[in-house]
C-alpha cells in the first residue's frame, strides 16, 4: 500500500511543482528520480539506475521512436513551408475579396484547411493574412486576437490527422493504455474522444457567434505600463521573433496548398496500406493501421516532395536545410517532455498505480470523475501555460482511472485534452495566447482579459457536459 500511495503522490507533486515553478521538465526529472528511489526502497544510487532504466525502456520501443521522429519532422515541415511565398499569396488573394470586419475574421477560419499542420504555423499564417485585412477594414484587433487564438489551438486540436498535436497525443495515449493494461487501438480511442473535447467545441462555437453577431469586445485602449512589463518578462519578444520570418519566393498560394495535399494524400494512403486486411473495408483498415509508422512515413514523403517542389522554384537548398533543422529543433522541448512523461508513467505503474487507483475509484461517484479530471487539467495548464505538458502529466493517471472505474475511456481522454487546451488558449503564459496577441498588436494581458469571460463560460459549460456525459455513457 505504501508504494501504491507513492505512485499517486509522486505525479501529484510533479503537477504541483510544474504549476508553481512553470518548469515542466525539471518537475518531471524530480518525479522520475523520486520514483526510482522509491522502487529501490530508498537506495539513492540504485534508484537513479532504476530511473534511467525505465526512461530508456519506455522510449526505446518502435512506436515511441516513430512518434519522436514524426514530431521532429513535422516541426521541420512547418518551418520549410514558411519559405514558399504561399502565405503572402493567400494574403493578396483574400485582400481582393474581404470588405468588412466580419469577412476579415472569417478569413482566419478560411485559411485553416491549408495551415492546419501546427498551431504556431497556423497562427503565423492566419495572423499574417488576417492582420492585413483587419487593418484594411479598421476592425477590432482584440476580436481578431481572440479568433486567431481559438483557431490556432482549439480548432487544430480537433483535426485527427496530419498535425503535430496528433503525433504527440497518440504517444501519450498509447503509453497510458499500455500502463493500464488496456488493449484497445489508441487511434480509434482518440477519434472517439474528439466529440468529448467540450472546451474546444464550446469555444469554437463562441468564436463563430462573435464573428456572426459582432459582440463581446471593446475597442482598443492604450497599453498600461503593467502590460508592457509583463510582455517584456514573458516572451513577447520571443513570440515576435517567431512571426518575423522572411519568405524567399514570390507570392504563390499553390506553394501552401500543394504540400498540404501531399500530406493528406500520403497519410491516408499509408494508414490504409499498414491497416489493410486488419479490419473490414477501407475504414476498418484506417482504424487498425500502424498509426505511428504511417504518420512518420507520410511526413517523410511529404517533406521530400515539398523540398523537390521548392527546389524547382529556385529556393536555395541551404535555406531548406537551415529551416529543416531550425523547425525540427523547435520541437525538442515537447519531445523531451514526452520522453520524460513516458519514463514517469513506467515508474509509477511499477509502484502499483493501477491497483491503488482501482481501490480509490470504487469509493467516489463515477459520474464526477471526468469533470474532476478536466478541472484539474484546467488548473494545471493555466498555471503552466502549456497543453502538451498537462497532457503528459494527466493522461497516464486518467486512463487507468477510467479503466478501473468503468468510465468511458474516450470520455476521459476528451476530458484530459480539453483541460490541457485551456492553458494554450487562456493562460497569459500560453504560447498560443502570446503569439496571437503579438500578431494582432494587442498587449498580452489585454488579450487575456478580453477573452476571459468567454473562457470561463467554456470551462463551466464543459464541466457540466462532462458530468452529464458520464451519467449517460
Amino acid at each position: 500500500m505504501g508504494n501504491g500511495l507513492l505512485s499517486v503522490i509522486i505525479p501529484l507533486i510533479v503537477i504541483l511543482g510544474a504549476a508553481l515553478t512553470k518548469g515542466i521538465i525539471p518537475s518531471l526529472i524530480v518525479g522520475i528520480l523520486a520514483g526510482g528511489i522509491a522502487l529501490a526502497n530508498g537506495n539513492i544510487v540504485q534508484g537513479m539506475i532504476d530511473a534511467g532504466d525505465h526512461l530508456v525502456r519506455s522510449a526505446a520501443n518502435e512506436e515511441s521512436v516513430y512518434i519522436l521522429f514524426f514530431l521532429f519532422l513535422f516541426g521541420a515541415f512547418a518551418e520549410i513551408m514558411k519559405l514558399s511565398g504561399g502565405i503572402k499569396g493567400f494574403a493578396k488573394l483574400t485582400e481582393k475579396l474581404v470588405k468588412t470586419e466580419r469577412g476579415a475574421l472569417a478569413a482566419v477560419w478560411a485559411v485553416t484547411p491549408v495551415t492546419f499542420i501546427d498551431c504556431c504555423f497556423h497562427g503565423i499564417s492566419a495572423g499574417t493574412v488576417g492582420r492585413a485585412l483587419i487593418d484594411k477594414v479598421g476592425g477590432n484587433k482584440r476580436k481578431f486576437a481572440f479568433v486567431l487564438n481559438v483557431t490556432s489551438c482549439l480548432l487544430i486540436l480537433l483535426i485527427p490527422f496530419g498535425t503535430t498535436y496528433v503525433g504527440y497525443i497518440m504517444g501519450v495515449i498509447a503509453s497510458s493504455l499500455n500502463k493500464a493494461g488496456v488493449g484497445l487501438p489508441p487511434y480509434e480511442l482518440y477519434l472517439k474522444s474528439i466529440p468529448y473535447n467540450f472546451y474546444a467545441i464550446t469555444m469554437l462555437l463562441i468564436s463563430v457567434a462573435v464573428i456572426a453577431f459582432n459582440f463581446g469586445f471593446k475597442r482598443e485602449v492604450q497599453a498600461s505600463d503593467e502590460d508592457k512589463t509583463f510582455e517584456e518578462e514573458h516572451g513577447h519578444d520571443e513570440a515576435h521573433e517567431q512571426c518575423t520570418f522572411e519568405e524567399k519566393a514570390p507570392p504563390r498560394p499553390l506553394n501552401l496548398i500543394l504540400p498540404l495535399f501531399f500530406l493528406i494524400l500520403s497519410t491516408v494512403f499509408f494508414l490504409w496500406l499498414t491497416g489493410r486486411g486488419k479490419g473490414p473495408g477501407f475504414w476498418g483498415a484506417l482504424l487498425n493501421a500502424e498509426f505511428e509508422k504511417s504518420i512518420f512515413i507520410s511526413g517523410l514523403v511529404t517533406v521530400v516532395l515539398t523540398c523537390v517542389f521548392y527546389l524547382f522554384q529556385k529556393i536555395p537548398l541551404r535555406e531548406l536545410d537551415s529551416h529543416f533543422l531550425s523547425g525540427g529543433n523547435e520541437m525538442i522541448p515537447p519531445i523531451v517532455v514526452l520522453i520524460l512523461s513516458w519514463g514517469l508513467s513506467s515508474i509509477v505503474e511499477e509502484l502499483g498505480f493501477a491497483r491503488f487507483v482501482a481501490g480509490f475509484a470504487s469509493r467516489i461517484p463515477a459520474f464526477l470523475v471526468p469533470a474532476a479530471v478536466y478541472l484539474v487539467g484546467c488548473f494545471t495548464s493555466y498555471f503552466m501555460g502549456t497543453a502538451w505538458g498537462t497532457w503528459a502529466l494527466i493522461m497516464p493517471m486518467a486512463v487507468p482511472l477510467a479503466a478501473s472505474a468503468g468510465i468511458s475511456i474516450p470520455l476521459m481522454i476528451g476530458a484530459v485534452l480539453a483541460g490541457g487546451a485551456l492553458g494554450d488558449n487562456a493562460s497569459p503564459l500560453g504560447e498560443t495566447a502570446i503569439l496571437s496577441a503579438t500578431l494582432s498588436d494587442v498587449p498580452v494581458i489585454e488579450h487575456v482579459k478580453s477573452e476571459l469571460p468567454f473562457c470561463l463560460i467554456g470551462v463551466g459549460v464543459s464541466a457540466l457536459l462532462f458530468a452529464i456525459s458520464a451519467i449517460l455513457l
